[in-house]
């Protein structure tokens, strides 16, 4: 049996009183504590929290808001309802001033408004006493808008008398994150199995590639895994956000936005599309967030370099180490708008061959952003759910480099005046490509209008499994669609566009000439490439067809690298028949400049029929060769086994400095790593890797294969850690130390 405290302070010193005079209690009785055993496995369980490394280690508290989490204390003989509990609450400021708040916090702060103890976040709920007995259980909660934070319970009081208290430094933190699972909270989500996939999941898939040839590579997140949640309060911290807004998810995705990049503020990672990674690591070379936070949050220097989808990860591991529910998404053929006219425009010279010079505004084959869900109240609550974030530094955002949160729903509407940046991410999945000549006068002549081609194949991991989910469909309606249509008339008419534009679909147009381009859908690093330009005469009589086709590679942001092939002519198809133009493309062309970058070949075809012109354009990405993996031993928690790899070198040069790399759950943001050397073309590298996971249950592991001239080569291998039956998950028991307080 237990008995719950629920008196007045006023009461319990009438009864504390009455039982000093029975008990022949004096100012001199001491009353000692021994030790606390914080619950932590009872506590974790509550708030899904036990995967955290705090509370796995028994190194303090993980609770989500609107949960309880327990500590039991034992004292040096029979503590009674008498007897009476206080304790004082800090704020982890993280070395910033203006974060230091602290609380005397007492018990039932509701009966006691006008004491400090009720603004406290943190409130003890109850005192349970066991009769006869020298222990106790305190029960603590947090409210369900609480302020996210690291809390220490620096200090305990515990009252035997009505002049004597006992100060005990305790020294114990308890992170408050927040609570999807809770209908209250303000990034509640319903189900189940996207509550596991968006906050507790610790590993992912971000895509990548282009709209024609969509891969995919594995992330470790590591949101639970040490100093990732302690980075992401600190980040709120060094953003200057005022304390009080940390509770707020919409404020706090803002800063972390501009936090992720160190554009303006030294945040957590350099962006670099440059080619030139001297004195950092490729942004191919990546494959999870931990390596990078725990790098940054011990130097507080940004990490060099990355590129769109390590932000992404980065922003994904921080999320959702908070509570909040957080996605990769991926958008092909990706829109970069610089004049916020929602066009962009794209140049061709007189000879059909794209001028680099003036296409200011890109088209990126992929770029990667991040989905959080919350609450939007500031927005009157019509924009609940999914909010587009991006960390990547593209645009300034009240001269800041951010973007977001802008809600999905007001992306797919064409509400461009709703907060956040919602015509920057608007025009990424909507603009209207048009494709211009410039003639020798200098005078631009329009070729075609094509509002299709951005914004396509929406992607982000489907839940509960490694598929790819098709998500355009919360971005916008179906392309030619009235509700399409509307929704543009919407964007065009807001405050927020600069210049006002009629956007035409030249693929409506009934025609004679048709283009197509064919080739492979899935090209790997080494091979040679054919390409073949498909030019269909729809007429009854014979046409003479003027064409130009360029073969460029570009990195996936949109930048050229260099022109491999191009070819221009005249060539006369029969009527209602095709004729094929081929280009060739060998492998030497290439393979020197792809191998460290995310790169696709663009292939670019006009052509003409007198007032018939048509312009196509393709990209296929270049994917890097796969690895074998074998696993070698019985995979149980806490015992060895072995990662054989091996890598055959597909490209015609030596591979130097080449290694086999793992990193995954229980690494502690550290890879295992083994040297192979050099690697010849064609030849075999392979090497076995030891591991010890220290995690039971399903484990995704990623085993890459990096050296100088060779990059982001890997692949995932899930596997399930049995057990440990020798480990047992115990409450731990932490001394402490007494001082008297008069």
């Amino acid at each position: 049996m237990s008995n719950t405290k629920g008196a007045s302070q006023q009461q319990q010193q009438q009864q504390q009183q009455q039982q000093i005079t029975k008990s022949g209690f004096n100012n001199g009785d001491k009353l000692r504590l021994k030790r606390f055993v914080p619950r932590y496995v009872k506590s974790g369980k509550r708030s899904n929290t036990v995967e955290y490394d705090q509370v796995a280690n028994r190194r303090g508290m993980v609770v989500r808001r609107g949960e309880y989490f327990y500590l039991d204390l034992e004292f040096d003989e029979v503590f009674d309802d008498y007897d009476l509990l206080s304790f004082r609450v800090s704020v982890d400021d993280y070395g910033f001033e203006a974060y230091q708040k602290s609380w005397h916090l007492k018990e039932e702060p509701t009966r006691f408004s006008d004491h400090e103890s009720y603004h406290c976040p943190i409130q003890m709920r109850s005192v349970i006493v066991y009769p006869g007995s020298n222990k106790v259980t305190v029960v603590f909660y947090t409210a369900k808008n609480c302020i996210t934070a690291k809390y220490w319970i620096t200090q305990m009081y515990a009252t035997r008398s009505l002049e004597i208290t006992f100060n005990y430094d305790m020294k114990f933190p308890i992170s408050v994150v927040y609570n999807p699972f809770c209908p209250d909270d303000a990034v509640y989500l319903e189900s189940g199995a996207e509550c596991r996939e968006y906050v507790l999941e610790s590993t992912g898939r971000v895509y990548f590639g282009s709209s024609r040839s969509i891969g995919s590579k594995s992330w470790n997140f590591g949101q639970f895994d040490d100093p990732v949640l302690d980075c992401a309060y600190y980040l709120l911290a060094k953003s200057g956000l005022p304390f009080d807004s940390w509770g707020d998810p919409v404020s706090v995705a803002r800063s972390l936005s501009a936090l992720v990049n160190s554009n303006d503020d030294n945040g957590v990672l350099v962006g670099n599309w440059s080619g030139d990674y001297a004195g950092g690591v490729a942004p191919t070379e990546w494959r999870g967030s931990l390596a990078i936070i725990a790098k940054y949050y011990e130097s507080k220097t940004p990490v060099k370099f990355g590129q769109c989808w390590v932000f992404s990860g980065l922003m994904t591991s921080l999320a959702r180490a908070l509570g909040i529910p957080a996605r990769s998404v991926t958008n092909f053929d990706s829109a970069h708008d610089t004049n916020c006219n929602l066009i962009v425009d794209s140049f061709f010279n007189d000879t059909f061959a794209p001028i680099a010079e003036l296409n200011s505004d890109s088209i990126w084959n992929f770029h990667v952003w991040n989905d959080l869900w919350m609450k939007r109240p500031d927005l009157g609550g019509d924009f609940d759910g999914w909010q587009a974030v991006d960390a990547t530094p593209q645009e300034r955002s009240d001269s800041i480099f951010r973007t977001g949160p802008c809600p999905v729903k007001a992306i797919k509407q064409g509400k461009l005046d709703v907060d956040f940046d919602t015509p920057f991410i608007y025009a990424e999945v909507n603009a209207c490509i048009k494709h211009w000549q410039k003639n020798a006068d200098g005078t631009n002549k329009e070729l075609y209008s094509d509002p299709t081609k951005v914004g396509r194949s929406i992607s982000t991991k489907a839940v509960g499994s490694e598929d790819r989910l098709d998500i355009t469909d919360q971005y916008k309606f179906p392309e030619g669609s009235r509700e399409e249509d509307a929704a543009f008339r919407a964007a065009k008419n807001s405050k927020k566009v600069q210049i006002k534009v009629e956007r035409n679909d030249d693929n409506k147009r009934r025609r004679n000439l048709q283009l197509n381009i064919a080739t492979e859908e899935y090209l790997v690093i080494g091979g040679d490439i054919k390409v073949t330009l498909e030019l269909t005469n729809g007429a009854r009589t014979d046409k003479k067809i003027l064409f130009g086709i360029s073969a460029n590679l570009k990195q996936y942001n949109g930048k050229v690298i260099r022109q491999l092939a191009f070819e221009k002519g005249e060539v006369t198809v029969k009527g209602s028949s095709t004729s094929p133009v081929e280009l060739a493309i060998q492998s030497a062309d290439y393979t020197n400049s792809a191998g460290c970058e995310e790169v696709g070949i663009e292939i670019v075809a006009v052509g003409i029929d007198g007032n018939d012109k048509v312009v196509k354009q393709t990209i296929v990405h270049l994917f890097n060769p796969e690895l074998d993996i074998e696993i070698v031993g019985e995979v149980c928690q806490n015992k060895a086994f072995h990662f054989k790899c091996t890598f055959v070198n597909p490209v015609p040069f030596t591979l130097s400095d080449a290694r086999f790399s793992i990193e995954g759950p229980g690494l502690r943001g550290k890879s295992m790593d083994k040297s192979v050397g050099q690697v010849k073309p064609g030849d075999k590298a392979s090497c076995s890797i030891t591991l010890t996971p220290v995690r039971c249950g399903e484990r995704n592991f990623i085993v890459s294969f990096i050296s100088k001239e060779l990059k982001g080569v890997q692949k995932a291998y899930p596997i399930y850690v049995e057990p440990d039956p020798t480990a047992v998950l115990e409450d731990e028991i932490i001394e402490v130390r007494q001082q008297v307080v008069y």
